[in-house]
C-alpha cells in the first residue's frame, strides 16, 4: 500500500487525473509525486481480446519505461504491484496476472560482458510503483501474481537460452545448464548420450549428429513428480527440438537464412522451462520433459540425402533434405515418448519456413492427431493471449511421403505446405494411440516483440501451454482405457 502521505497526494490528483484522462481518451498515465515516487495509472479496454489486451499492457507499459529509464535501463527497474482496494473496479484477472508477468521481465545476459551490462544497469536502477485499482478479494490477488511470476519467469529462462550464441551454448553446456536446472527445481535428471542411442537404434538421430567431432548430442530426461504420486497420476511429456545450431548440413543454408540459428534450440528451452514452471506450480500430474540435443553441422561424414536411415522403432527413412534435421531428431524421441504411454504428448520446434510463410510470425501452428484437441489448442491460444491456427494432418497428405525404397520420406518431394508434410511425418512415430499436439514455433522471433513481451525473442509457447494442459489432460484420460494410466 502507499503511505499515507503519499496517498493523500494521490487522492487529490486522482479525480482531476480520471477527468483529464477521458477528455484525452488516453488509457495510460504516470503521475510523480513529491516523493519521488512514479504511478503508473493504467485504465483497460472492454471487450478486449487476451492477445489485445497484452498488447496494449505492453506498449503502454513500455512507453512509460522507456520515457523513464530513457531507453537503456527501460528493463532495469523495480516494479511493485499491490492493491490500492479490494472493492474497486478496474482491473480483471487477467490483467493482474500479466502485469505479474511483466515484472518478470529481465535483460538476457552472459559471458562477462552480460555481467558488466547487469552491473552497470543496477548501479542507475530506480523503484517503480504500479497500484492495481480491482475488485478481487486480497487471496484472489495474490494468487494471479504468483501465477503471473511463475509464467513470467519461465518465459524469462526460454528468452533467455534462446538468445545464448552458439559458442555459448551447445549440446555440452546444455547438459549442463539442464542438470542445474533439475536440481534448482527438484527435478529428476538423465542423459542418453551418443553410446546409449546408438544401443537404443535411433538411427534418425545418429544420422545428424554424425557431422559432429565432440559427439556431445543426446536426449535430457527430465522428470517432475508431484509429493503425492500414484500410478494415476497423469503423465505429461514435453518434448523439444534442441539444436543449438543448423547450418542446413549438405542442403546448406544461405546466409540470411543461416543467421540467427543458435535460436533452434527455442522448442527445447520450452519443454525445460515448463517442466520447471510445472514443478513450482505444484501440479497435481507428472511432467516428463524430452529434450533433443544436437547441432546439424557440415562435414565429409554429415548425412545426405536420399540416404536411408533406420528409426528406433523400426521405421526406415528416406532422406529427402538435410535441412529438415529437427524432424529427424524428433522422430527418435517421439517414439521413445511413445513407449511410455504418457496421458498426452506436446511437442516444441521451430521447425518449418512452410508454416513462417503461411501465417507470418504472429500465431503458432498447430497440429493433433485429435480434432478436440486441436480446436482446444486454438481455444487456448486465444485465451492466454499466444494466437495459434490449426492445420490439417495425415490421410491424404501421407500420400506425398511414400517412399519407393524406404518406409517413409523424410519430407514430400515438393516445397509446398512443408510445415503439413513434416507434422505428418511426426505423427508416425507418436502413434495414434497417444494424444499429441505439435506446436511449430512460428512466433518464435517477432520484430518489436508480441503480445505482452516486448523483445524480439518472444519465448511464445509458455502461456499457450499453461492454458491448455488442465482440460487437454481431462479431455486425453477420458479416452484412456479404464485401469490403466496413459
Amino acid at each position: 500500500m502507499l503511505p499515507a502521505e503519499v496517498e493523500a497526494q494521490w487522492n487529490k490528483k486522482q479525480k482531476k487525473l480520471a477527468q483529464d484522462l477521458e477528455k484525452k481518451g488516453s488509457r495510460t498515465a504516470e503521475v510523480a509525486l513529491a516523493d519521488g515516487t512514479s504511478i503508473l495509472l493504467i485504465f483497460l479496454g472492454e471487450g478486449l481480446s487476451t492477445y489485445e489486451l497484452h498488447t496494449q499492457l505492453r506498449k503502454q507499459f513500455e512507453g512509460c519505461l522507456s520515457s523513464y529509464g530513457k531507453g537503456e535501463n527501460e528493463f532495469s527497474v523495480d516494479l511493485t504491484i499491490s492493491m490500492l482496494s479490494s472493492k474497486a473496479q478496474g482491473a480483471t484477472l487477467k490483467a493482474i496476472t500479466a502485469l505479474a508477468e511483466i515484472s518478470c521481465w529481465e535483460p538476457t545476459k552472459f559471458g562477462k560482458a552480460g555481467e558488466k551490462q547487469q552491473s552497470e544497469r543496477k548501479k542507475h536502477q530506480k523503484p517503480y510503483l504500479i497500484e492495481v485499482a480491482c475488485s478481487l478479494t486480497p487471496t484472489a490477488f495474490r494468487d494471479a501474481i504468483e501465477q503471473g511470476q511463475a509464467l513470467g519467469e519461465a518465459n524469462n529462462s526460454v528468452r533467455t537460452l534462446a538468445d545464448l550464441p552458439a559458442n555459448e551454448l551447445n549440446p555440452a553446456s546444455y547438459q549442463e545448464h539442464a542438470r542445474d536446472f533439475a536440481k534448482s527445481h527438484g527435478l529428476t535428471y538423465e542423459f542418453w548420450n551418443i553410446a546409449e542411442l546408438t544401443k537404443r537404434k535411433a538411427g534418425a538421430f545418429l544420422a545428424v549428429n554424425r557431422a559432429d567431432p565432440h559427439s556431445k548430442a543426446g536426449i535430457a530426461v527430465l522428470k517432475y513428480r508431484p509429493k503425492k504420486s500414484t500410478k494415476k497420476n497423469p503423465v505429461l511429456a514435453l518434448v523439444g527440438k534442441g539444436l543449438c545450431f543448423d547450418t542446413g548440413g549438405y542442403n546448406v543454408k544461405t546466409g540470411n537464412y543461416m543467421l540467427g540459428m543458435h535460436g533452434d534450440m527455442t522448442g527445447s528451452a520450452l519443454a525445460l522451462s515448463l517442466c520447471g514452471y510445472f514443478a513450482k506450480i505444484n501440479a497435481p500430474f507428472e511432467v516428463h520433459a524430452y529434450l533433443a540435443l544436437a547441432e546439424n553441422l557440415i562435414s565429409p561424414t554429415a548425412y545426405k540425402p536420399n540416404e536411408v536411415v533406420i528409426a528406433s522403432d523400426g521405421t526406415s527413412i528416406e532422406v529427402v533434405d538435410t535441412d529438415a534435421e529437427g524432424r529427424m531428431v524428433l522422430s527418435d524421441t517421439l517414439a521413445f515418448v511413445r513407449k511410455t504411454k504418457p496421458t498426452l504428448c506436446i511437442d516444441y520446434a521451430t521447425l518449418t519456413g512452410a508454416a513462417i510463410r503461411s501465417l507470418d510470425t504472429r500465431r503458432g501452428a498447430v497440429f493433433s492427431n485429435r480434432e478436440k484437441l486441436a480446436q482446444l489448442a486454438v481455444q487456448a491460444g486465444d485465451e492466454s493471449g499466444e494466437r495459434t491456427w490449426n492445420f490439417p494432418i495425415g490421410q491424404d497428405y501421407r500420400e506425398m511421403l511414400k517412399s519407393k525404397i524406404a518406409d517413409i520420406q523424410q519430407c514430400a518431394s515438393v516445397n509446398n505446405a512443408d510445415h503439413i508434410y513434416a507434422a505428418t511425418f511426426l505423427s508416425h512415430f507418436i502413434g495414434d494411440e497417444t494424444p499429441w499436439v505439435h506446436l511449430d514455433l512460428v512466433p518464435a522471433d517477432n520484430k518489436g516483440g508480441l503480445g505482452l513481451v516486448s523483445t524480439d525473442t518472444t519465448g511464445f509457447g509458455v502461456f499457450w501451454t499453461a492454458q491448455l494442459v488442465d482440460e487437454a489432460l481431462r479431455m486425453a484420460a477420458k479416452e484412456a482405457p479404464k485401469g490403466k494410466r496413459q
